[in-house]
């Protein structure tokens, strides 16, 4: 009697931990390549061109915190280009991603040196869905992943 009990128990935790990984895993993207653009939105930018100069980094994160940026640029000031849209004249950036995907992450600032405060444009990250788009936002614009194979 006591095998049989044990041996029930035995099943439904090994059925419990199967669905628990079909639906942890089906939130997360397997490793390979990702196609991809990003926009870049200040609602707020009143500069001659209206376009915003951001500075930071977007990436995919796995569940252990690994991190593959997307992008990547540094703050110098009044050299940090103008960069509505990444990449600028494709359709579309390719990067490998070597580890699952449980998050699309953008810190994201906007120059404004010589004019006021810089922009805080992204500070966050949002869970992984599989393709479409991702927006995070932070107190003043927003930035828009579009991942349109994972």
């Amino acid at each position: 009697m006591r095998s049989h009990i044990v041996g029930r128990l035995v099943s439904v935790a090994s059925a419990s931990l199967l669905l628990l990984g079909a639906a942890a895993g089906s939130a997360q993207a397997v490793p390979g390549p990702v196609l991809y653009s990003i926009d870049f939105s200040n609602p707020q930018e009143r500069d001659d061109n209206d376009l915003p100069e951001p500075y930071g980094k977007v990436f995919l994160q796995a569940p252990w915190g690994q991190q593959t940026a997307l992008w990547e640029h540094p703050d110098v000031d009044v050299n940090t280009p103008t960069l509505p849209r990444y990449p600028d004249f494709r359709p579309y950036e390719t990067r490998f991603v070597d580890h699952p995907v449980t998050a699309v992450c953008a810190y994201v600032g906007e120059d404004d040196t010589g004019i006021n405060a810089d922009d805080e444009l992204a500070a966050g990250c949002v869970p992984f869905e599989g393709r479409g788009d991702y927006t995070i936002t932070g107190e003043d614009g927003s930035v828009t992943v579009h991942l349109y194979e994972v």
